[in-house]
């Protein structure tokens, strides 16, 4: 009894702080307050699961940092240190939980967020327009720096201009690498600051670009501040902490107020101090937001981000409506379902082609020696089978062959493929061993019999290719009997999707595409045996 009262008291307190200021303005510890009394004791109630929710109910936060970069975040030997890691700890401390420190690159850091790897990611990140789209930065920011262009002291730059057909080594993941590419022959890229300053050493690399506070200490070293100067510089940016754009909007509005109290506070100067970084930006910052007016209306007072976003180029609206009309065309290939029918149909379809080809072949030899058998009954059975096949389409042919299978075997995927490649084969392969019988016919009995079915095969090659083609074509109709090939794979997308004619167009376009390697296919093995016969 007296817990729940306790409860109600923390959230009736919390309530009455969180609504007595705005969003942007609420302290830090009144939303904490807030989130914990809506907790519960022992985080038995949970109103909005969030990410807020998940760091006071585990007791920890997951930081993603980094681990090379000189001032701000090394770890040398399981010791971390660095004015990030100072924050780092220091955001863990007012929120009341224990800091996991989580190694992040320029190439994960924004990864590690939106796969929940990490809650908040402090790693000398700059805040552009782009990230915006990826990540929920922290305003006001932690940190700003410049990039800057460092080459040798006798190598003389005046501007852009001159180093246009140079090659500018920088780090993967610069936020100035966008703007670098239109100003530079080429860049090279490099893991690391570190590698950077040791090729900028070697002689590997003439110029390299990286963030000044990278390079306050290398360019204050006499040794390498006496061979290399700082040349040019792009704009200034600001660094964020940034946490994921989902479930976050709680964790944000507790960050964004620490940010505030921290500046305001003097605090994030006084972390900075002892690790030798530039401290002009801090300075203005503490001076800004210890003003009433930021106070009372914060959003006049954080800075933009820097607008990394490229000039369009003159072909950006015709790709954009290309993207469109295939996002819109294909939309119903996106789900993981209908894509797998997709490929099933496909490789079924494919496995049917093979299948129909190599039966037809078989059927047409067979049906041609039977043919040229002198036996009345044999040849007179073909005969029929003939007219049969002359006068019933061959969905018919295809149908009944189905049912007298069914009767006899247990219905089957595998037994509706069998009899839809020996239906459609033995229509078309008793037409093609017809012409084969007809051309062995035609042919002087006095050449040796292989001699002789190689010519009567090459004499009925249109023949032969024609019906290869017509069972090519034919097999689509496997369908009908139940196979799961193409044709009824695009049916059954066709029914959840919104734009059923372009299934019939993929379909229509497979099979003209499958038909006309047949009849290349057909046509060169034709040809390769008219050539072997021309040297006999």
């Amino acid at each position: 009894m007296i817990r729940a009262l306790t409860g109600l008291m923390w959230v009736v307190l919390a309530g009455f702080l969180a609504g007595a200021m705005p969003a942007w303005a609420q302290d830090a510890d009144a939303l904490l307050a807030q989130a914990r009394a809506e907790l519960g004791p022992d985080c038995a109630a949970q109103p909005q699961p969030d990410r807020l929710s998940d760091i006071l109910c585990a007791g920890e936060i997951r930081i993603g940092v980094r681990d090379g970069y000189p001032n701000f975040a090394v770890n040398r030997a399981g010791i971390r240190a660095g004015y990030e890691i100072d924050l780092a700890r220091r955001i863990a401390g007012i929120i009341g939980v224990e800091a996991r420190l989580v190694d992040v690159t320029p190439v994960t850091r924004i990864s590690a967020l939106s796969n929940g790897t990490v809650d908040l990611v402090i790693a000398t990140m700059g805040h552009n327009s782009v990230r915006d789209a990826n990540a929920r930065f922290i305003r006001p920011h932690y940190y700003s720096s410049e990039t800057i262009l460092i080459g040798p002291r006798r190598l003389r730059i005046d501007g852009w201009g001159d180093v246009a057909d140079r090659t500018v080594c920088t780090t993967v993941g610069n936020f100035a690498n966008a703007m670098l590419v239109e100003r530079v022959a080429r860049l090279m890229l490099f893991d690391t600051p570190a590698r950077l300053i040791e090729n900028l050493e070697s002689g590997t690399c003439l110029l390299i670009v990286q963030d000044d506070s990278v390079m306050v200490n290398a360019l204050a070293d006499p040794d390498f501040g006496g061979r290399f100067e700082r040349k040019l510089g792009i704009s200034e940016i600001p660094w964020g902490m940034a946490v994921a754009l989902d479930g976050t909007d709680r964790l944000g509005a507790v960050l964004d107020a620490l940010s505030i109290q921290l500046h305001s506070g003097g605090a994030l100067l006084e972390m900075a101090v002892p690790h030798g970084i530039e401290l002009r930006f801090l300075e203005r910052m503490q001076n800004l937001w210890s003003q009433p007016g930021c106070q009372d209306t914060p959003s006049v007072c954080v800075l933009a981000p820097l607008n990394t976003d490229l000039d369009p180029g003159p072909l950006k609206a015709v790709i954009a409506a290309i993207n469109a009309w295939m996002q819109d065309t294909f939309a119903f290939l996106y789900s993981q379902f209908a894509w797998d029918l997709f490929i099933n149909g496909v490789a079924i379809s494919l496995v049917a082609v093979v299948g129909v080809l190599i039966a037809t072949l078989l059927i047409s030899l067979l049906f041609a020696a039977g043919l040229l058998v002198k036996n009345r009954l044999l040849n007179g059975a073909l005969g029929l089978l003939l007219m049969i096949f002359q006068g019933s389409p061959p969905i018919l042919i295809l149908v009944m062959l189905a049912t007298f299978a069914n009767a006899i075997f247990f219905y089957s995927l595998t037994v509706a493929l069998f009899v839809a490649i020996l239906a459609i084969g033995l229509v078309n392969g008793a037409f093609a061993g017809q012409g084969i019988a007809d051309a062995w016919r035609s042919l002087d009995d006095r050449i040796s019999d292989r001699s002789r079915l190689r010519r009567a095969i090459v004499r009925a090659g249109p023949q032969i290719e024609a019906f290869l083609t017509n069972a090519t074509r034919g097999i689509a109709a496997a369908s009908y009997v139940g196979v799961a090939d193409l044709t009824n794979a695009m049916n059954d997308i066709a029914s959840f999707s919104r734009n059923q004619s372009i299934t019939y167009w993929i379909l229509l376009i497979f099979y003209v595409l499958v038909v006309m390697a047949v009849v290349k296919l057909s046509r060169a093995l034709r040809l390769k045996l008219e050539y072997a016969l021309a040297g006999e």
